[in-house]
């Protein structure tokens, strides 16, 4: 049978979370019947007739398993309509990784005696006849938003770092989907099988960027020197205002050179920042370093932005106002998806921890355990640094960890153009008589297989799936304490005053 999810329109929010979890997909018809060894799984995200209906039911009631959200409205089923920034995960649930997810958005719970809620705190609903998820979320306009704000990011510790970032916890939600395919997948004694989110069969990937606004030429050097010295390939976001700086870090060895500014500014018009990264750019071409990637002052993202870059002809951009703690995509606006790739980082860089007053062991601290987490949930780890903040030596230690826990390393450029080659594959997966095959047309790309119990990284070719063979799902550290991070606190204000007034010098 086809591991193939349906779906019943691949809007362009949809479009992204699944290219970015790899599992193979197509739209389906619901005009004639479907069978459950036609598609693993279909996704309804629209409210269907009476007939459409009969279709999906049918499917269901077969043995098929069907996850619905959006704005999926179901017969002889009420809703309350809530409005909710943030859900949070309960313990025990096959949804406890999550944590808490901001949407800043209305949900609908659907109420029926047919249903229950599988994950109280997140609101995702159960069938107790079919095997179906309801997820109580627009995930298409959730995807889609522009919005940021400023959040708090948890530490063990009381004052906690916070920075402006995307509004949407699209990373999350894109988990949640992905758990959801895969607790239906087991539901129905059948593997969840999609392409492998790093570039290594048996290690993680750690990606460092640096971002060098405000960075002295000595402060640059003692910070290429630890790279060098452990041997780690960064990527340098060049701010341009100093041709002296610019033939230092045109002398670096194994480390990519991208544009940061000339200007540390996004402007609100396409002809502002085009103008802005282009006077960057020329800067570089004059001491030989052809940059392919950008990253915006402020972490900062407008559409105007993205049309720049285009014309620019880079490859990708980072900017978590956009999103951040996630893996790589391509954004969608004025009707079109964008060509420049975006590889979200970790937003919590080492000057807002010394905003918050950690000390360097807290900073490591607080590095160690986002590893940590990062290898708990599967994801590459990628990481930020301005060198002028000082405190080269805690990052020093953050990378002998690093090489210490058998990591792989990758510049952003060698990333993006891994991912690249991943999004262009359509992977075909079949499943017979506990066999697994998976075809598609790279050797570079690998697969995650995941039964109830265990999971396993392989290349791509014919499997037979024994769980003896496999290894156990990581284990998950539920924080009881989370809620904390989304209390208001009065330096919230603070932050948000002195950022508005730090954009307001340079504009």
């Amino acid at each position: 049978m086809n591991l193939k999810i349906g779906i019943d329109n691949c809007k362009p929010g949809w479009k992204i979370i699944l290219k970015q979890i790899g599992v193979s997909f197509s739209k389906c018809s619901l005009l004639s019947n479907i069978l459950p060894e036609e598609y693993s799984a279909i996704i309804i995200t629209e409210t269907h007739n009476t007939k459409e209906n009969e279709v999906i039911d049918d499917y269901a009631s077969s043995g098929g398993a069907v996850l619905y959200s959006d704005n999926t409205t179901l017969e002889s089923v009420s809703y309350k309509i809530k409005n909710v920034s943030t859900l949070y995960s309960q313990e025990n649930t096959p949804f406890a990784q999550i944590g808490l997810a901001d949407i800043f958005s209305t949900i609908k719970i659907p109420i029926s005696k047919e249903l229950h809620l599988i994950d109280v705190g997140l609101k995702i609903t159960s069938s107790n006849i079919r095997n179906s998820l309801i997820l109580p979320f627009n995930v298409n306009d959730l995807i889609l938003s522009f919005n940021s704000r400023r959040k708090k990011f948890y530490a063990n510790r009381k004052e906690l770092p916070s920075e402006i970032v995307s509004e949407v916890s699209k990373g999350k939600l894109r988990k949640i989907v992905e758990i959801a395919l895969e607790y239906l997948h087991h539901k129905r004694d059948l593997p969840f099988v999609h392409l492998w989110h790093q570039p290594y069969v048996d290690k993680n990937l750690f990606i460092f960027r640096l971002d060098t606004d405000f960075c002295s030429k000595q402060d640059a050097n003692e910070m290429y020197d630890i790279c060098k010295k452990n041997n780690i390939s960064t990527t340098w976001f060049l701010d341009t205002d100093s041709k002296d700086r610019i033939v230092n870090y045109a002398s670096m060895e194994n480390q990519e050179m991208a544009i940061h500014c000339d200007n540390h500014f996004i402007y609100d018009t396409f002809e502002e920042n085009y103008d802005n990264i282009k006077n960057a750019d020329k800067k570089l071409k004059k001491s030989g370093i052809k940059a392919n990637g950008f990253a915006a002052p402020f972490g900062d993202w407008n559409s105007s932005l993205d049309e720049a870059l285009q014309k620019m002809e880079l490859k990708y951009s980072s900017e978590f106002a956009l999103d951040y703690d996630d893996l790589p995509f391509y954004p969608y606006h004025e009707n079109n998806f964008s060509n420049i790739l975006q590889i979200p980082i970790h937003p919590i860089s080492l000057g807002r921890l010394r905003r918050s007053h950690f000390t360097e062991e807290e900073m490591l601290q607080y590095y160690i355990d986002i590893i940590e987490e990062k290898i708990r949930s599967e994801e590459p780890v990628l990481i930020y640094h301005h060198p002028h903040h000082k405190h080269l030596a805690v990052f020093e230690k953050v990378i002998q960890y690093i090489n210490s826990n058998n990591y792989g390393n990758m510049n952003m450029l060698e990333f993006c153009d891994w991912w690249r080659n991943k999004y262009e594959l359509n992977p075909v997966f079949e499943y017979e008589n506990n066999i697994i095959s998976a075809k598609y047309s790279s050797d570079e790309v690998f697969i995650r297989v995941s039964t109830r119990k265990c999971y396993a990284i392989l290349q791509k070719g014919e499997y037979q799936i024994s769980e003896s063979g496999l290894e156990l799902h990581p284990k998950i550290k539920f924080k009881n304490d989370v809620k904390r991070i989304r209390k208001f606190h009065w330096r919230d204000i603070l932050y948000n005053y002195e950022s508005k007034r730090s954009k307001k010098a340079f504009k």
